[in-house]
């Protein structure tokens, strides 16, 4: 009966944002209350002093984790946006010499993940949404944008995945490791699912060619992440597979002597425009510029509290703040600055309370009821169960790094006996949330609001868009729960 009383705080938050339609902060915020009254009431659960302070100054840094991302990423965003940069690239995408589920199969596995992994927040979609509406009617385009905002471990610089290392005492390149392997089958999958809405004449050879761009993906996040290059690592292997498409773009276009097939689009320039390559360059230098210092010897200045830390020059703050501020020759914008503070709040207020909720119930012995109620199952039901609960804890929270904080002490205790385990279900758990993220009403929302018009008059509404998702959502499952039937059974 204790594990039921444990599980209270996250059915109230389920209940809170699916029941009553509350804002995921003020879920947060309650869940968090709950878990405090049930540690003060019932003496199952203890929270010592010492405890509580270490677990409160590692919670702070988490959340200083994510705000030191969040608010520059999304500054830099407004500064694109006024720049019109998105614009640039908008236009440029347009006049790629590509037929149409070609373009959409590049659009989902290598722009849309270029520019959610830069920005984060659903940035992606004021350039994916146009794009797309001028590729298909705008119920096939809106459904293909939602499955472009599947990046979300490595959105916003890897934040998720950065939050969920600090959650589990790992290191990040191990944790981004472990999700690029458990993530593997999910990028193939959506971006076939993207191109085949075309309803393209040639079936099997789209459905091979979209895999082929998602393998790639794939592929790339792998390298990267072994490499230890973990926060750029969603920017990196988007450009690498945009970078692959261009050059088969080349070879089309020399073999058909520079023309295009009949029903295309004029043939338009294959490099990007210098404004786009001039936003993104500034971030990726001033990443490697943080690396070379650091690697230079000099303090990282970094603080710790429990098992979590803040290293400044490990931070990607310092280079996206850079970039916004040589965009503009070195003068804050007010305005932007306003917005960005303003769009930012919510979302790390509802951080707070998650990660709050989490620790509380991690420290007090609630995540140890709920591992126990359930450590006698078989691993292979363990396994088809760990993907679900991060899936719902992406849905509920609308964000992977909210739906972390959530769930991942959870999924740690949840994992069988095994050599490492615990390490790949913390994986699971990363990877489930942010490929669940694309389904939750805060992203639909936000596509409807970016479609404007279009989707009213189209007659797609957010039943619709969810109704799809969810669709979407089960085929991820399987595709994770084979990923983790496979890891407990070879283990």
């Amino acid at each position: 009966m204790v594990w039921a009383i444990a599980v209270s705080p996250l059915v109230m938050v389920l209940g809170m944002i699916t029941g009553l339609r509350r804002p995921a902060h003020w879920a947060a915020v309650a869940g968090a209350a709950l878990a405090a009254v049930l540690i003060w009431w019932l003496p199952d659960f203890t929270l010592p002093d010492d405890v509580l302070t270490e677990g409160a100054g590692g919670a702070g840094l988490l959340v200083l984790n994510a705000a030191a991302v969040m608010l520059p990423g999304v500054y830099l965003s407004q500064v694109l946006t006024r720049r019109e940069v998105h614009r640039s690239l908008q236009e440029w995408v347009r006049g790629l010499p590509l037929p149409g589920p070609a373009t959409i199969a590049l659009v989902v596995a290598g722009i849309a993940p270029t520019v959610e992994a830069l920005t984060g927040f659903g940035v992606s979609l004021l350039v994916t949404v146009p794009v797309l509406l001028a590729l298909a009617p705008a119920p096939t385009a809106l459904r293909q944008a939602m499955l472009g905002m599947n990046i979300m471990p490595w959105g916003t610089l890897g934040l998720a995945t950065v939050i969920g290392a600090g959650l589990t005492g790992r290191g990040t390149a191990a944790m981004g490791t472990a999700t690029a392997v458990t993530s593997c089958l999910v990028f193939p999958l959506v971006t076939v699912w993207a191109a085949l809405l075309t309803r393209p004449k040639h079936r099997f050879r789209t459905a091979v060619m979209a895999a082929g761009a998602g393998a790639a993906l794939s592929l790339g996040l792998l390298a990267f992440n072994r490499a230890g290059v973990v926060q750029p690592a969603g920017v990196l292997a988007g450009l690498s597979t945009t970078a692959a498409g261009l050059v088969l773009c080349t070879v089309r276009r020399s073999r058909s002597g520079g023309g295009t097939g009949p029903g295309e689009a004029p043939a338009g320039r294959l490099l990007p425009p210098a404004s786009v390559l001039r936003a993104y360059g500034l971030v990726l230098g001033g990443i490697a510029v943080t690396r070379a210092v650091k690697a230079l010897g000099v303090p990282p200045l970094e603080l710790h509290a429990g098992n979590a830390s803040f290293a400044l020059l490990s931070s990607p703050c310092l280079p996206l703040l850079a970039a916004a501020l040589v965009l503009d020759r070195g003068r804050p914008n007010g305005p932007d600055a306003r917005a960005a503070l303003v769009r930012v709040g919510r979302p790390l207020l509802a951080l707070t309370g998650f990660v709050a909720l989490g620790r509380l119930m991690a420290d007090s012995g609630m995540i140890g009821e709920l591992g126990s109620a359930v450590a006698g199952s078989p691993a292979l039901v363990i396994a088809l169960v760990a993907p679900a609960l991060g899936m719902l804890s992406g849905f509920i929270t609308g964000s992977n790094v909210g739906g972390n904080a959530l769930m991942m002490p959870l999924q740690e205790r949840l994992a069988p006996g095994g050599d490492g385990l615990d390490a790949w279900f913390a994986a699971l758990q990363n990877s489930a949330a942010g490929h669940t993220v694309f389904t939750s009403l805060p992203m639909i929302m936000l596509i409807l609001a970016v479609a404007g018009d279009r989707a009213k008059t189209a007659g797609v509404s957010e039943h619709t868009l969810l109704r799809f998702g969810l669709r979407v959502a089960a085929a991820v499952y399987a595709a994770l729960a084979v990923t983790a039937v496979a890891l407990v059974s070879f283990a």
